[in-house]
């Protein structure tokens, strides 16, 4: 089994060259859970041959409802590495750097310089972990993507390093302690511009509030996955223009509602 065999059927979307191309980019994946474990697959079959995966969490029961990587034989395990397991399963012969401590002050820099794009699938709730990420990508002049999904619907942030930052598109700024990040309240409108209607509002309060996750579905995760994959690979061989932040892709497909 050699690589022009596994990604033949890739030709006709992309030529030859640009699938040449894409096997020699690296993505770093910074969480693993439902959209990070979905996007690290569907990277690997666009015949993407580098990626570093970064997440402290072990699968728990809850997960199963929307994370492709959550299975009832993974529960107890961590995230990256079961990821790096399903991934290593499509293609062999794909380099894999596995950070099961997650995205650190520590490792945040090295992650960033050795990748060609970030995918922040890090928790709504965990938001210094993006706020470091993304100082770090703006520095290092490098795109990050954000994606989100609530309900039957998904929005992605596409940040451009040369554009309005995700710390200024939140609303933070560069001198704040962790200890102020982890208190910022964040409207969930500046994640998904799409709220649907028939989300129970008592439960948004308590997204907002940070006592429990965005309410979603594995269809949801499916959906924003791919559109942050897709604004990827046409960033990474210069496709078109993408569409950066203060733009937003979302779309809620219960509604019929489309934003760009």
């Amino acid at each position: 089994m050699n690589y022009n065999d596994m990604f033949d059927r890739n030709i006709g979307v992309f030529t030859k060259e640009e699938q040449s191309k894409l096997k020699g980019k690296k993505i770093g994946i910074m969480g693993c859970g439902g959209m990070g474990g979905i996007s690290a697959q569907i990277v690997a079959r666009t015949g993407i041959e580098s990626m570093i995966l970064a997440d402290p969490e072990k699968f728990e029961v809850v997960n199963i409802n929307n994370q492709f990587t959550a299975f009832k034989t993974t529960i107890g395990e961590n995230k990256a590495k079961v990821t790096a397991k399903m991934v290593s399963a499509i293609n062999p012969e794909i380099n894999l750097e596995i950070y099961d401590e997650g995205l650190t002050d520590k490792n945040v820099e090295n992650i960033v310089k050795s990748v060609d794009i970030i995918f922040d699938c890090i928790d709504y709730n965990a938001l210094y972990y993006s706020y470091i990420l993304n100082k770090s990508t703006r520095r290092e002049g490098k795109y990050v993507l954000a994606p989100q999904a609530i309900g039957y619907g998904a929005s992605v942030l596409v940040f451009d390093p040369n554009g309005l930052s995700f710390n200024e598109y939140i609303g933070l700024n560069d001198n704040m302690s962790k200890e102020q990040i982890d208190n910022f309240i964040v409207t969930p409108e500046k994640y998904a511009p799409i709220i649907p209607s028939y989300i129970d509002k008592e439960i948004m309060q308590k997204v907002v509030n940070k006592s429990i996750p965005i309410p979603n579905i594995a269809l949801a995760q499916t959906l924003a996955t791919s559109i942050m994959v897709s604004e990827a690979i046409i960033i990474l061989l210069n496709k078109r223009k993408p569409i950066t932040v203060p733009n937003v892709i979302a779309i809620d497909l219960l509604e019929n509602k489309y934003l760009s």
